[in-house]
């Protein structure tokens, strides 16, 4: 099955603080990097719950072929990507290509949990086949840590 694996470099259970570096990798299975049209890496926020639901993009890159990104393995010294960036990985998996990124996380919003709103974040990729398929794969994390709300009915 084509997919695309996020995984973060941070152990602690994906809670991170305002302005702090999320950095990871993600890796393209089961698909040839040449039927790749095109890859899109970002890191969003969105609201679910009640009333309208927002979207705010706080990193977008999009890797292709023109670009020379979907090509080139990264040539800094030690292979990492620059801050607020993403890569092809010099290193590549048994079972497909692999990108790295870092990505400097936002005074705010903070994620939050409540009963008729919550704040979620995530890193998100999109392949674009050449085929016209569209694949999205997401890894949710979290900003801040906020106090769940006790409401008490009685």
């Amino acid at each position: 099955m084509i997919c695309s694996i996020i995984q973060l470099d941070q152990p602690r259970h994906d809670v991170f603080q305002p302005r702090e570096t999320l950095s990871g990798t993600f890796r393209l299975v089961d698909v040839e990097l040449e039927d790749v049209g095109h890859l899109e890496f970002s890191v969003v926020w969105y609201t679910e719950g009640k009333g309208d639901e927002d979207i705010g993009v706080h990193f977008f890159e999009t890797l292709d072929w023109t670009n020379g990104m979907l090509g080139a393995a990264a040539s800094g010294e030690d292979g990492l990507p620059s801050r607020n960036s993403v890569c092809r990985a010099s290193e590549t998996a048994d079972d497909g290509a692999c990108f790295r990124f870092s990505v400097t996380l936002p005074a705010s919003p903070l994620s939050y949990y409540g009963m008729i709103l919550k704040i979620r974040w995530c890193v998100r990729v999109r392949i674009f086949l050449k085929s016209g398929r569209v694949l999205k794969s997401e890894k949710h994390f979290t900003i801040g840590k906020i106090p769940n709300v006790q409401v008490d009915l009685n």
